[in-house]
């Protein structure tokens, strides 16, 4: 089924076609087939564009999943721990669960090896598939585990900033840890969250505001 819409840009056309069919845009695939200039000879009005949809192949989402199946089980095999791989296709994203015994040499120290499993699983999978695909690697609810903890850090470390009206600074992290801590406080008018430092880790600032 091929759904086509005319709008002033492409974003405004893909969200036309995903409100007409119920669906996210992960799960469609769109191309620009025509963009046109509007008004007198092209000088005036805005330039329209018309994008086409239609439903992401089954088949190549089945395809991609098991491909990730079977790269992540190459490599745990490579690591010898005993262990098999789950995985599902949803919204344009593939889940892969690692079941075994060896988790804790898998997960790494705050998961720094499970993160750099399922980088390594992404980009054999891209470069396969010929596009960029989102791969999440978990182990045993390791990465629900590490949100909530991280959590229940930034909720006591806030408490901290505020009682003792001094800065709380946090081991360095990654972006994906340094994410939920700021999600978890931007609602607390009492303190505020800043990123710090070069590179991948950097530390977060817990910030008391100044009363009044």
């Amino acid at each position: 089924m091929l759904v086509e819409k005319e709008a002033r840009s492409v974003e405004e056309a893909i969200e036309e076609i995903c409100n007409e069919l119920g669906k996210r845009r992960e799960e469609l695939e769109f191309e620009v087939v025509e963009e046109k200039p509007r008004g007198i000879l092209g000088f005036m009005g805005n330039k329209k564009v018309k994008v086409r949809a239609k439903p992401k192949d089954q088949q190549q989402e089945d395809e991609g999943l098991n491909y990730a199946k079977m790269v992540l089980e190459r490599i745990i095999l490579g690591i010898d721990v005993p262990a098999k791989v789950e995985g599902k296709a949803q919204e344009g994203k593939i889940y892969l669960n690692i079941k075994g015994d060896g988790s804790g040499l898998l997960i790494g120290r705050h998961g720094q090896t499970l993160d750099a499993i399922q980088y390594m699983v992404g980009r054999i999978v891209g470069k396969r598939m010929g596009e960029k695909r989102r791969v999440i690697v978990d182990t045993e609810g390791y990465r629900e585990r590490r949100k909530s903890a991280l959590e229940r850090l930034a909720r006591r470390m806030g408490d901290k900033a505020k009682s003792t009206g001094k800065v709380i600074n946090l081991q360095p992290m990654n972006p994906r840890d340094r994410r939920v801590v700021h999600l978890t406080l931007k609602d607390d008018r009492e303190v505020e969250t800043r990123s710090e430092g070069e590179g991948e880790l950097k530390i977060i600032k817990i910030i008391p505001r100044t009363k009044g």
